[in-house]
């Protein structure tokens, strides 16, 4: 063989190496996208759950919406949402990573929400909420 030869074998292999690389890398992308929507789903269902469990009046909250999921600068998930179709009753909610990123009732509430909510000595944590 020439030359000419053994460079196309060898830029034939690079070519196949390459795609397969891209189609590896997309593989993992989408599991991780996969993952991550049902985290997502996960803690809306845990922060929506906290939220009717801990108002004042029962049945106040009607709809929970969620905006964003984020991750924040120490590395916890922060996903912010409104309730009621009141964007004005907003919240950020947080996953740690000392708490495997699930939400335990870490949360900053707009003072329209804050209204809706029992006092923070009377709050029910996620465990208690799930034994009532």
């Amino acid at each position: 063989m020439n030359k000419k030869h053994v460079f196309i074998i060898i830029g034939v292999i690079l070519c196949i190496r390459i795609v397969a690389t891209v189609i590896y890398l997309k593989v993992k992308y989408d599991e991780k996208e996969k993952q991550k929507a049902i985290y997502y789903k996960e803690q809306q269902e845990r922060i929506t759950l906290y939220l009717k469990h801990n108002t004042k009046e029962p049945n106040t909250i009607k709809s929970v919406h969620f905006t964003s999921l984020k991750t924040g600068p120490m590395g916890d998930a922060v996903i912010e949402g409104y309730i009621n179709e009141n964007k004005k009753a907003d919240f950020v909610a947080y996953g740690s990573p000392e708490h495997n990123y699930q939400f335990g009732g870490d949360m900053i509430e707009s003072e329209k929400l804050s209204e809706l909510l029992k006092p923070a000595q009377e709050l029910k944590s996620q465990k208690k909420s799930k034994k009532n």
